[in-house]
């Protein structure tokens, strides 16, 4: 939207305050309207006097004015009738103007029903008039100027109407605008963080875990076996170091103009490797399953079908979905040996295979949920985000207990392959 300042910006905004300041002091303004009409149509300021008894007819006029705006079609049926009584009893009257400022009033406050019958009323006057009194000496100019005046009237009215009408709606308008733009970056805004919070989510759990089984596996192994103890202590350093990067990375997301580049500890990546680093994709599962079997659980990979590249959004999903199958085979399989990961590429689409060997937890095992909506001990949010990882690629993942014992996962993704280079 441009910011650059329009020509009429200034005429509107004087009419912006004249119209804020007579809505503000209305009853000031009628007021001062029909003093001004009586003083000016009362013959003080014209060289002709108004007749005592005209005078009343003038009151009668221009006194109801006061009220144009509270009852509209009442002062202007008012008028009328005083100018009726006026027209049979008496000659014309400057006053007579009265009725101008009422049909402008009805035109511009009242329905469209009101508005023509008031119009019509009027224009049965100007006829009337014509008809007697001939004002400007001519029976069809008499008639013509009249019916000007009224029409005059009438169309000040209709678009002071439109006007207050079409202002009405750029400011509802403006006004939704404000809250669409606020829902949307607070939609933006959530969405970012639930992104955030997934890939969160996926690091901690599955490194952590990692981490817990080995060093439980280096505090069984210190007594009798110091070097695999040693091993195993090394292994949680690396993974620990490969998770502080990736939060690292991951919370550098969360802060803007901040310095994300400290850190503690002697990491081998430089601050701009941390920031820049590329999502993990299927070159990393190899990886990830070594590290995986550095805590005694068999994982055995599998591809058939012919591969090819995918997008890199469809390797992260790839990546996350096994990493979030392999923790959980980690954290809730009981006397867990062996897993096996199936990958199938059916161009464009990619099958996954996840299957382990333990036995499932009794809480993962109650009727009445479907098991791809909870995880294996029967709460937690890493299948539903596994679900919902398929289903960015209108695809679809199941995970529940196997007849033959164990569990599995299974999911397939679609349009996972990347878009040609021209």
């Amino acid at each position: 939207m441009s910011e650059f300042p329009q020509p009429a910006d200034g005429a509107w905004r004087v009419w912006e305050k004249l119209r804020d300041w007579d809505q503000r002091f209305a009853l000031v303004v009628d007021a001062a309207l029909a003093a001004a009409l009586f003083i000016l149509c009362s013959g003080w300021f014209v060289f002709s006097k108004v007749s005592p008894a005209n005078l009343w007819f003038v009151a009668g006029l221009t006194v109801p004015l006061l009220f144009r705006r509270r009852a509209p079609i009442v002062v202007f049926m008012v008028v009328a009738v005083v100018a009726l009584v006026q027209w049979a009893t008496t000659g014309p009257l400057v006053a007579d103007s009265a009725l101008l400022a009422a049909l402008y009033t009805v035109a511009a406050e009242c329905d469209w029903i009101a508005v023509v019958v008031a119009a019509l009323i009027l224009e049965i006057g100007v006829i009337l008039s014509t008809e007697r009194w001939t004002p400007v000496g001519n029976y069809l100019k008499s008639l013509i100027f009249l019916t000007g005046m009224a029409s005059a009237a009438l169309l000040a009215g209709v678009v002071v109407r439109e006007l207050r009408s079409q202002m009405g709606w750029l400011a509802e308008r403006a006004h939704r605008l404000e809250v669409e733009r606020d829902q949307q970056t607070f939609l933006a805004a959530a969405a970012e963080r639930a992104r955030i919070a997934r890939e969160m989510h996926d690091v901690v759990s599955h490194n952590i875990q990692v981490m817990v089984t080995l060093a439980d596996a280096a505090a069984v192994a210190q007594r009798t076996d110091p070097a695999r103890a040693t091993e195993a202590m090394a292994e949680v350093s690396g993974t620990g170091r490969q998770a502080l990067r990736d939060m690292r990375r991951l919370l550098g997301l969360l802060r803007d103009g901040e310095d994300r580049s400290a850190s503690n500890g002697q990491d081998d990546a430089s601050p701009e490797a941390m920031n820049f680093a590329p999502q993990p994709g299927l070159a990393e599962l190899g990886s990830l399953i070594k590290r995986v079997r550095s805590t005694g659980l068999g994982v055995e990979l599998e591809c058939s079908g012919e591969s090819f590249a995918l997008s890199e959004a469809a390797q992260l999903t790839v990546y996350r979905i096994v990493q979030e199958a392999l923790t959980n085979a980690l954290k809730h399989a009981m006397c867990a040996h062996s897993v096996r990961i199936s990958v199938s590429f059916r161009d464009p689409d990619v099958s996954l295979l996840v299957i382990d060997d333990g036995q499932v937890s009794p809480s993962a095992l109650l009727p009445g949920t479907a098991p791809a909506r909870r995880d294996r001990n029967g709460g937690g949010h890493g299948i539903p985000g596994m679900v919902e990882r398929a289903a960015a690629f209108d695809g679809s993942l199941t995970a529940g207990p196997r007849v033959e014992g164990g569990w599995q996962v299974a999911a397939t993704l679609r349009g996972c392959k990347a878009p040609a280079l021209l």
